[in-house]
């Protein structure tokens, strides 16, 4: 059998897996305690409030044209989209997430809203471009 090689445990791994340790913990919780509904909403109502507490105050969603290569930076191959989000009170991220833009796009596997989209897209790259234009006085 040939040899696998390794890849080192990134955070982004780290965070997958106890996002996955957690989900199973209280799907085995609430599995064996049996609780009614009426009992759990709450707790979901409270945690979806902290969640959407977290992104209006510490969320940053950002286009990137840069990803990492091991210690350096370099071009991505298209512009994605970078979401992350840091905990109010201790300020650290529990949510970070990437996409491709194209994925987005293309995303419903509809081909004609696919390029509806395209074309939109289109529109704020020309927007884009005329507000560069015109913080530097022409183009670039």
């Amino acid at each position: 059998m040939a040899d696998k090689k390794e890849t080192p445990f990134t955070s982004a791994d780290f965070h997958s897996a106890v996002q996955k340790q957690l989900l199973n913990a209280v799907q085995e919780t609430l599995a064996s305690s049996k609780l009614e509904w009426r009992l759990v909403a709450p707790f979901l109502d409270t945690a979806h409030e902290i969640c959407r507490a977290d992104v209006r105050e510490g969320a940053h969603i950002r286009l990137h044209t840069l990803r990492a290569d091991g210690d350096a930076w370099v071009e991505a191959e298209e512009a994605f989209l970078g979401i992350s989000v840091a905990d109010r009170e201790d300020g650290h991220e529990w949510l970070s997430e990437t996409w491709w833009l194209s994925d987005i796009a293309i995303a419903d596997g509809d081909p004609d809203k696919a390029r509806t989209i395209a074309a939109a897209l289109e529109k704020s790259v020309a927007k884009i471009r005329a507000w560069a234009d015109e913080k530097t006085g022409g183009p670039a």
